[in-house]
């Protein structure tokens, strides 16, 4: 058993001055909860006569499948506004987890449009065809099994939520960690409305989006549609080539229509279009040893003429210090993707409840070409090292079936449904070896196969005015195949040499099928002290499945077990001093049985990724989040969010390697913001200045304890504690104009993101922040916008 850490105050930014000396995560929770509590009776010392604007208003969430009030939902949820996000300025993913505490998000090594999530100690930390996120996501109450395009998929957003811990019943399979939930502005039949903006920034950023709503039918029939397009530069430069990298070239759009020929039906159809091209990624050498004849990016010096050196004399361990701001590459690397997703939600008021059928179809398509080394090899040691190219195009079709209702004299709300889901498509890698006397390419490819069905049923009953109990169920059953064509080829051929499995060339083709199933399950108690507060417990059990290993390489297991999750949460949520405080806090423990881990393997000369399963792990954590609004015009926000994790046992070949490192998930972090707004005699003025810190997190399990490890390589692969402060100023005039100047990462934080380790060729290749951003928005509305 892994031994305990405990933490000190100065894991939520502040130092121990006092000499308390350190305190359990659950600890803390229950400290808080009861000064929340003492601090309930500042609400009787407002009197009336202030400003009732001057309060926190209702937010609606649907957590639980059914819309309720953010205060009343024993669930740790953060929400955001569409009018929140807009006043934050948020069009990415990545901007949410910055404000949403214990939630942490980055770009896949492979693909920059796709997205992995740690969320309480969960993560999948790759994108395969074949693995499943442990958060899962949801659009327009579509699931998404694939993250690419929602990187800047923002658009048009009436809210966003972040449903923390295992989503066992509801959400159901593999939100093993929590779920996001996106929802889109829906028409509106009552009247025409719109909004257009134009954006101009540094690094001659271009973006520029409308959205127009258009009723067709008064009150029956509406159009909605909104449009994006950003443009870029890119700010990372080739040494060798002159090639501008990361540059940005996107669309987004998306058309719904709104149909409803009676009061109790209404059908919503949309169409959501994404494309992206860029010019990259361009990865950096982070740390290399013992490659005689590399050049490496930012620490050989690069003469102005002449060769490229064809040796770095005498050095062993050294690390890049060029702030990602420069590279020398030579795989040209390019990223293409796109995305169509169609859905249509009918809703149908019944009885006493609500019948909700949802039908979606989305497909995804992606081109990369990245040079994962980050360097480039001179004139006659080989052309190339690691030029990975991936193909991947993906086909899901959904069905579910929803109805949410009221019995027992209305004691008793209850959801239940089920759901169907197929995925198909291929997904492909190439990566080309040049340093080798004979080149090889190594193929790795897989034609995959899901179908998944779930039924399910929730209900929480009033035990009493004040006290309610709640309990769910799902059933959940997987079948995953798959045929893989795995092995090696002479550069230049396309015909298989050798196989990866047990198979034989020309082809390699080998064939898998397994079932995977589970019943997830959740119970809790929730009780209100008072109108305004709630204090709740639950116990989770949550589920991904499991699958096989796409890049089958001879040495892995064929497949990977299902990982479950059980979880304990305890929490309080308040709107205090007479709605002008709110404070939500929560703390929880989960086990992870079976947690299914993305790890590098050597195949041969070269490398593959490969899922296994850690036999358990522990995370215990704390997350808080508090809205403040101290006097007329202010509002003021913070959140901070702790995390203890540990492998309890792990073993790999036979070792106990319980020591490796956790990827993706900092120990602590906290945001802060300020937001002030004052009407003038001509417009309204708006200004909001954010603050984000998270401390250092792994981007590879290599422990301390491996033979390979030293210090420099520990560093190489860390990411290390970062702050980002951002700044708005706006004005909105009455007439439907708003201009804003804003700023991003003003403190220009180039801290390193990812570092992708390679054993058995000694070096670590990474990206590194996005420089400071700054621009200028100016917009024009009009209706009800």
């Amino acid at each position: 058993m892994a031994k305990k850490r405990q933490y000190s105050c100065r894991f939520l930014g502040f130092p121990d001055a006092h000499g308390i000396g350190s305190f359990s995560v659950l600890g803390v929770s229950m400290a808080a909860l009861s000064a929340a509590l003492f601090v309930m009776p500042a609400s009787a010392q407002e009197t009336e006569a202030e400003d009732a604007t001057n309060r926190l208003g209702t937010v609606t969430v649907t957590a639980r499948k059914v819309e309720e009030n953010l205060q009343d939902v024993p669930v740790s949820v953060t929400a955001f506004t569409g009018e929140l996000l807009a006043e934050k300025g948020v069009v990415e993913v990545a901007d949410i987890a910055a404000f949403t505490p214990g939630f942490t998000t980055r770009e896949a090594n492979s693909n920059s449009t796709a997205l992995v999530f740690s969320l309480r100690g969960q993560l999948q930390n790759d994108v395969l065809a074949t693995l499943d996120p442990s958060v899962g996501t949801y659009v327009d109450d579509v699931y998404w099994a694939r993250a690419y395009g929602l990187n800047f998929n923002l658009l048009d957003m009436e809210s966003v939520q972040v449903l923390k811990g295992p989503q066992g019943t509801l959400f159901g399979r593999n939100t093993t960690g929590g779920a996001l939930v996106f929802t889109s502005a829906k028409p509106d039949a009552s009247a025409i409305s719109g909004k257009g903006s134009v954006t101009l920034g540094n690094l001659n950023a271009q973006v520029y989006e409308g959205v127009l709503n258009l009723p067709v039918v008064t009150d029956r029939i509406a159009v909605r549609a909104a449009v994006r397009q950003s443009n870029r530069d890119g700010y990372i430069t080739d040494l060798i080539s002159g090639e501008e990298y990361n540059d940005r070239d996107i669309t987004n759009a998306r058309l719904k229509v709104l149909i409803a020929p009676h009061d109790d039906v209404e059908l919503i159809l949309s169409a959501e279009v994404y494309d992206e091209d860029m010019n990259g990624p361009g990865y950096g050498t982070i740390f290399g040893t013992g490659l005689t004849g590399a050049f490496l990016a930012g620490i050989s010096p690069v003469p102005p003429v002449g060769p490229i050196p064809v040796a770095v004399p005498g050095y062993t361990d050294v690390v890049n210090s060029s702030g990602g701001d420069s590279v020398a590459l030579d795989g040209d690397p390019f990223l293409t993707a796109t995305a169509q997703t169609y859905s249509g939600v009918l809703n149908w008021d019944i009885g006493p409840g609500t019948l909700k059928l949802v039908a979606g179809d989305r497909r995804i398509s992606s081109r990369t070409r990245t040079d994962l080394d980050g360097f480039a090899f001179p004139a006659g040691a080989g052309d190339s090292l690691h030029i990975t190219t991936t193909v991947l195009d993906l086909s899901q079709t959904s069905f579910e079936a929803q109805y949410a209702g009221q019995g027992m004299n209305d004691r008793l709300q209850y959801v239940m449904g089920g759901t169907w889901f197929e995925e198909t498509g291929f997904d492909a890698t190439l990566t080309d070896l040049r340093v080798v006397p004979n080149p090889v390419i190594l193929r790795f490819f897989g034609d995959v196969d899901t179908k998944s069905i779930g039924l399910y049923g929730q209900g929480t009953y009033d035990l009493t005015d004040r006290l309610r109990a709640t309990v769910g169920l799902r059933y959940s059953e997987d079948e995953k195949g798959i045929t893989t064509f795995n092995g090696n080829s002479i550069a230049g051929s396309d015909v298989f040499v050798s196989c990866s499995g047990g198979q034989a060339p020309p082809n390699c083709a080998e064939t898998y099928s397994d079932t995977y199933d589970d019943l997830s399950y959740t119970f809790g108690l929730d009780f209100k002290p008072t109108a305004n507060t709630l204090v709740y417990g639950k116990f989770s059990h949550g589920y991904r499945s499991g699958g096989q290993n796409l890049r089958l390489n001879g040495t892995a297991d064929l497949d990977f077990d299902p990982e479950t999750v059980d979880e304990f949460e305890a929490g309080f949520k308040g709107d205090l001093a007479d709605n002008r405080v709110r404070f939500n806090v929560s703390a929880f423990t989960n086990k992870v049985k079976d947690a299914q881990r993305s790890i590098i393997v050597v195949v041969g000369s070269g490398n593959a990724t490969v899922v296994q399963n850690a036999a358990e792990m522990t995370n215990t954590g704390l997350e808080l989040e508090a809205t403040v609004i101290p006097a007329e015009g202010w509002t003021l926000q913070g959140s901070a969010a702790v995390i203890d994790t540990s492998y309890d046992e792990y073993v790999d070949a036979g070792q106990d390697v319980s020591d490796r490192r956790i990827i993706g998930v900092p120990e602590s972090e906290f945001a802060l913001a300020a937001t002030y707004e004052r009407p003038l005699s001509f417009a309204k003025f708006m200004a909001r200045i954010d603050y984000a810190w998270r401390d250092s997190y792994y981007n590879n399990e290599l422990a301390p304890s491996a033979p390979a490890s030293t210090p420099a390589l520990q560093e190489a692969i860390t990411a290390p504690a970062s702050d980002v402060l951002n700044a708005r100023l706006g004005l909105s005039f009455e007439n439907g104009w708003d201009v804003s100047l804003w700023g991003r990462n003003i403190l220009d934080d180039r801290s390193k993101l990812t570092g992708l380790y390679l054993g058995n060729f000694g070096y670590v290749s990474g990206r590194f922040r996005e420089p400071a951003t700054y621009g200028v928005t100016a917009s024009y509305r009009f209706g009800a916008e």
